[in-house]
């Protein structure tokens, strides 16, 4: 039976000894998804600001890319209603298993930047897109205002770029720190490297040398 000493001892090492996570190969997948198809959202918006500010074309006619293939009662809200509803809802299924990989992959301020930027910032902007949308009913189209463009007087535009770069950051940041612990980036002076990709490191240069070696 072991001793109170023994257990102290092992429960002092569970506490002191770095914890180790690793992102699902199913969740990994999920965030790799996500961060691509919000991407092209993002891609969209930049396209409906060249419109608006490079060609002069009106805001209300600006509809980026897709907006022109798949719109409803004349404009390209109800598309970013889509886009927006499935963004924020895989936001939401992201963040337990970021958290399950906070610190020992994702630093905490990375995964506080993530429910900030990501998260609570999508939330708010599916508000503003609620209400877009109302105003699409009530008018049969647009005009459709929001409340940011109406309270600060700023084109929606730039205010609906605003928002999606600031909740894609948010989750491409932690992608980033994902894609360094698997190895698929170069990592920072002094972090941590995975002991798998440490014995395969090791692995290949033991073959390099033995190759090498005369005779």
């Amino acid at each position: 039976m072991p001793s109170r000493t023994t257990s102290a001892t092992a429960l002092a090492e569970g506490v002191t000894k770095p914890r180790t996570a690793a992102l699902s190969p199913l969740a990994f997948r999920f965030l790799v998804i996500v961060v691509v198809v919000q991407g092209g959202h993002v891609i969209e918006h930049v396209v409906q600001a060249l419109q608006v500010f490079v060609f002069a074309v009106p805001e209300d006619d600006a509809l980026g890319l897709l907006g022109y293939v798949l719109q409803f009662n004349g404009t390209e809200e109800w598309l970013h209603l889509g886009f927006n509803s499935l963004y924020l809802l895989s936001l939401y299924a992201l963040i337990l298993p970021l958290w399950r990989i906070t610190p020992a992959v994702l630093p905490t301020w990375a995964f506080a930047v993530f429910v900030a930027a990501s998260v609570w910032v999508e939330t708010w902007h599916m508000v503003e897109h609620g209400v877009i949308i109302s105003n699409v009913i009530a008018n049969g189209g647009c005009p459709c205002p929001g409340i940011g463009d109406v309270a600060l007087g700023v084109s929606d535009t730039l205010l609906h770029l605003f928002y999606n770069g600031v909740a894609y950051a948010g989750v491409a940041l932690a992608l980033v720190y994902v894609l360094r612990d698997r190895g698929y980036t170069p990592r920072w002076p002094g972090r941590r490297v995975p002991a798998r990709f440490a014995r395969h490191d090791a692995t290949r240069r033991d073959k390099r040398d033995r190759v090498r070696l005369p005779g």
